[in-house]
């Protein structure tokens, strides 16, 4: 075994000029192909990946075929991850190519096909180069040789089999045959190379001597195990090819000792897992990801690889039983039989590893809480994303339904500013939402505002049912975000509540750190006044010198102090009369202090307090804005949009720049940043001093940090850090008992809808405080809010509708002026946004249903992976070509989000809503009661013998043909009526 820093002599294309001689090849045209098969054979050579099978026989079926032939390099392996192909196609080439020339003389080929993965375009440049070398030596014996590449291919571990007019191996295969010809039967056959992936101390690629024991691969080659545990799990294949405890690892490394330890025979990669880690849940995604690489595959094997995963996919979503198991070993048996590789995570995770199958078939527990057995579902990933907490289906589908209070009502419940919201949140809902992988995220946060305006167009909010009063007061200092949220679910929970606010008027950041270009003042108003109108009295211009002194009039306070001072960065000149803080600027403005700026600004900062303040200068007079960060565009901390507003406006970026000093007159210096983090992503920005930049300015802004004014607790015993307050992760208290901080001045500088949130959760702890009970430790947790029928979407629409593109007024008519940049989504446009939402908290992605309908072997529906770990439609017209309305896809949804309708003798099938097929129900002849679709009928004709089928033509009810006696498996008859094995109750086999 080599050390990952020492691989094989041959794996160096560095040591090779151009093409060298070819002693394999040389050795190959002196034997004829019966010589060669018999020097395979006896060699015992195996395929290097996959399933290590002796490529004795491949050849063998290979020269026996006849016509047109093709070699194939397969360079997709199961693990993307895994290095060994890659360095081979780069390492290797000559090698490579002499080992395709070998077969090619078996049967005289010329057409090679090379299959790369997305993760190795590119590398197919020198084996490319080498064949066109061969051809131009002559050394392709009169062959015409053709070079296919098809990129993007997908792993394809069984495809080849029993193919004889094609020779498929990876490129380490071709590369071992080259070896054995030339005479280096040991170097050939002796090892294999292996990529050591995480969990290991040392990891790398390296040559795997298939006599040692595995232990010792782990403990000597990687170094050991990072991971803690009794008993770490050893992942091959990255869960593809098996898996195996740490325990069992004292087995050698040759494939039929891996293969009898029911692991893949020749991984190409290995990692360690923590013990603890859920193999039921490991399990199910290697299984699908085989189902999806059959796509192509003969029906029987894609029906049995749709059953293991949809077996395995019903215990994750708490819908399986003891009974599961059985069958699960059973159908482990038969992919082992037919020689599928899915039987590997299968069969290892059932063998070793029974303990947590059972305790999730009993619905017991899940050691990473991943899988959902107690029949729950797990939030949408917009609703786990909003740090309010938002049941976001819920809402959009009330303003899909024309429903803007009950909306309302719903946000409310976990955020009571959704105007506010609806301008000026940075919306993680969105780059959450799994649209956003396909055609453009849902663009929820304008839909908040709409609601809103509806509702306040009515004559207000929804109302709050109050709870008894509980004689308990709390005082809140600060009327932000935190402080209002704090005081609005104190208020529903019976407490009577003060605000205390510094400023002259109420909203802390929201109204001062806010331009009104975005939120404009007589909104915030509007939306304080919903707050106000519960009986939350907010008493302004009033400072609170002591809190010693506030705390003797309440029974709790709450500190929502926010961060509305500028912090400075130390930086030569920082403190010249022309320097400005940002959020000073801001506030000044918002103030209405008459800022003058200008001609010229430099505004230091990239994120969206920065894109504000460069906004605000150009309002205030600036004919020149030039913006200055550290971080590259992409990198920028500021949202996307809010960049591309300041550049449309004619704010200059300058990214990737660092302040050196600031001159008297203004002028700024910086130097080159050339990255910002470290490679272990702490802020550590290194820069290079020899490229500078200068920029002159009337005024430089410094938009780089904000801190709190914490004058007010002096003295009061609080801990503070870092100019924080610091509190109780869990419920917000502060080291003083009675004592609750959250928002910026606890957290730092964040959002509105994180300070919300910290409001929220602060209201809750506070009640429990009072009641001496524990805190609910669901309040920060995504909860649903209702139960919201699915807006009826037709199937085009719901597929290819676009993302709405938010009105705005033009850049001519908004320069110079504080007018409101968006003008709001019309009514037309929040209902088409609503349709787009693909209904996450119904559908949660587990794909039971399209599972169950490949078992059936008609393939209607299909489902796509996302960026949020979960399957989601995408293409809900595709159904209406293939869909036959067998109802097997409802019977297995664990949410009832597919439903299969019985109307005036049509059926429909419906997904969250949308109706993907409408198909008319045949009668019975008898007594003309609905029985099935056209579809349905002809599927089963099809599947069933023709004297089994010859009963579907008196197109009887099962009621009739049982009264009639016209059932085919009546007494005496050879055909059972019992369930076929392995089906599950209710999804027909034979549907009708």
């Amino acid at each position: 075994m080599n050390a990952p820093d020492k691989l094989p002599d041959w794996l160096d294309a560095a040591a090779v000029a151009g093409v060298p001689n070819l002693p394999g090849l040389d050795r190959a045209r002196s034997m004829n192909p019966l010589q060669r098969l018999a020097l395979l054979q006896a060699s015992g050579l195996v395929e290097c990946g996959y399933g290590g099978e002796p490529i004795y026989h491949a050849w063998r079926r290979f020269l026996r075929g006849h016509g047109a032939s093709v070699l194939v390099v397969d360079a997709a392996g199961l693990d993307a991850r895994a290095r060994g192909n890659a360095a081979v196609l780069q390492g290797a080439p000559a090698l490579l190519a002499e080992g395709l020339m070998i077969a090619a003389g078996l049967r005289d080929t010329g057409r090679i096909e090379l299959r790369l993965p997305p993760e190795l375009t590119g590398r197919e440049v020198g084996l490319l180069n080498v064949l066109d070398t061969i051809r131009s030596r002559g050394l392709a014996a009169g062959r015409r040789l053709q070079v296919e590449v098809r990129r993007d291919s997908q792993p394809s571990p069984w495809v080849e089999a029993g193919d004889s007019a094609r020779l498929a191996h990876t490129p380490e295969t071709w590369c071992r045959v080259a070896l054995l010809l030339a005479g280096q039967e040991n170097a050939a056959t002796a090892g294999a190379l292996l990529t050591l992936r995480r969990g290991l101390k040392r990891r790398g690629l390296i040559e795997l001597a298939r006599a040692e024991m595995l232990r010792r691969l782990i403990y000597d080659w990687g170094g050991g195990v990072e991971v803690e545990g009794r008993d770490a799990v050893l992942v091959f294949d990255n869960g593809m090819g098996g898996f195996l405890p740490l325990s069992a690892a004292d087995i050698s490394c040759q494939p039929l000792a891996l293969a009898a330890a029911g692991i893949a025979p020749a991984p190409s990669s290995v990692m360690v897992m923590a013990e603890g880690v859920c193999l039921v849940e490991q399990t199910r995604r290697a299984l699908y990801r085989y189902w999806q690489l059959a796509e192509s595959e003969a029906v029987p094997v894609r029906a049995l690889l749709a059953r293991a995963a949809r077996l395995v996919a019903e215990i994750t979503v708490g819908h399986g039983r003891m009974a599961h198991l059985a069958e699960l070993d059973q159908v482990a048996l038969e992919l082992a039989t037919q020689g599928l590789a899915a039987a590997w995570p299968l069969g290892s995770a059932l063998r070793y590893f029974r303990g947590q199958w059972e305790a999730h078939a009993r619905r017991e527990s899940c050691p990473e809480q991943l899988c959902q057995l107690s029949g729950g579902r797990r939030a949408a990933p917009c609703h786990g994303a909003c740090p309010a907490n938002i049941d976001i289906p819920s809402f959009m589908a009330h303003i899909g339904h024309g429903d803007y209070r009950s909306a309302i009502a719903a946000i409310a419940r976990d955020n009571p500013l959704p105007l506010t919201c609806g301008l000026v949140c940075p919306a993680p809902c969105e780059s959450a939402c799994v649209r956003a992988s396909s055609d453009g995220a849902v663009f929820i946060r304008p839909m908040k505002a709409k609601a809103a305006e509806h509702c306040l167009a009515q004559g207000g909010y929804p109302k709050p049912e109050l709870a008894p009063p509980t004689g308990k007061r709390i005082g809140i200092v600060g009327s932000g975000p935190a402080g209002l949220s704090v005081a609005y679910y104190l208020r529903i929970l019976g407490h009577a509540v003060e605000v205390f606010e510094t400023q002259q008027e109420a909203g802390g950041m929201l109204r001062y750190g806010i331009p009104a270009y975005r939120l404009p003042p007589e909104l915030l108003d509007t939306e304080l006044a919903q707050i106000t109108a519960l009986g939350i009295p907010i008493r302004t211009g009033a400072q609170v010198a002591s809190l010693d002194a506030f705390r003797r009039d309440y029974d709790a306070v709450f500190l929502g102090l926010g961060t509305q001072m500028s912090r400075f960065i130390p930086v030569e000149g920082v403190h010249q009369p022309c320097v400005l803080g940002g959020i000073d600027f801001l506030r000044d403005v918002r103030s209405g202090v008459a800022v003058e700026v200008g001609p010229r600004v430099v505004v230091i900062g990239g994120g969206n307090v920065a894109i504000d303040v460069a906004l605000t200068a150009l309002r205030q007079g600036a004919k020149q804005v030039d913006m200055v960060c550290l971080e590259k565009r992409r990198e920028m901390p500021a949202s996307p949009h809010e960049i591309e507003t300041a550049v449309a406006e004619g704010v200059a970026l300058h990214p990737g720049w660092g302040p050196v000093r600031i001159e008297e007159d203004g002028e700024v210096v910086f130097q080159h940043c050339d990255r910002v983090f470290d490679e272990g992503g702490r802020f550590n920005p290194k820069f290079d001093a020899e490229r500078r930049l200068s920029l002159e300015g009337d005024q430089v802004i410094l938009a780089v940090g904000q801190g709190a004014d914490l004058t007010s607790i002096d003295g009061s015993g609080l801990e503070v850090t870092r100019g924080f307050i610091v509190t109780d992760s869990r419920t917000l208290m502060t080291r003083v008992p009675g004592v609750f901080a959250g928002g910026d001045v606890a957290h730092g500088p964040r959002t509105a809808v994180e300070a919300i949130r910290s409001g929220k959760i602060a209201a809750h702890a506070i009640d429990a405080w009072l009641r001496g009970v524990a805190v609910d430790a669901s309040v920060g947790k995504p909860r649903r809010r209702a139960e919201v029928i699915p807006l009826r979407v037709a199937a085009r629409d719901r597929s290819y509708m676009r993302r709405a593109e938010m009105p705005e007024k033009e850049v001519e008519e908004r320069l110079g002026s504080y007018v409101k940049i968006e003008q709001g989504l019309t009514d037309a446009m929040a209902h088409d946004e609503a349709s787009r939402c693909l209904r996450c908290d119904v559908c949660i992605g587990c794909g039971l249903c399209q599972l169950a309908c490949s078992e059936m072997g008609v393939e209607a529906l299909r489902m796509a992976d996302t960026a949020a770990g979960r399957l989601a439609y995408f293409d809900f017209t595709r159904p209406a070509d293939l869909c036959i309305g067998c109802g097997a896809c409802a019977q297995v949804c664990p949410t009832g989000a597919i439903r299969v309708e019985d109307v005036d003798g049509v059926r429909r099938t419906v997904i969250t809503g949308t109706v993907v097929k409408e198909q008319p129900l045949l009668t019975c002849s008898q007594c003309g009661a609905p029985t099935q679709t056209a579809a349905q009928r002809k599927f089963v004709r099809h599947r069933l013998p023709d004297h089994m089928a010859a009963h579907l033509g008196r197109e009887l009810c099962p009621e009739c043909a049982r009264q009639q006696g016209d059932r085919p498996w009546q007494a005496g008859s050879a055909v059972s009526p019992a369930r076929p094995e392995g089906s599950t109750p209710g999804v027909p086999t034979f549907p009708g």
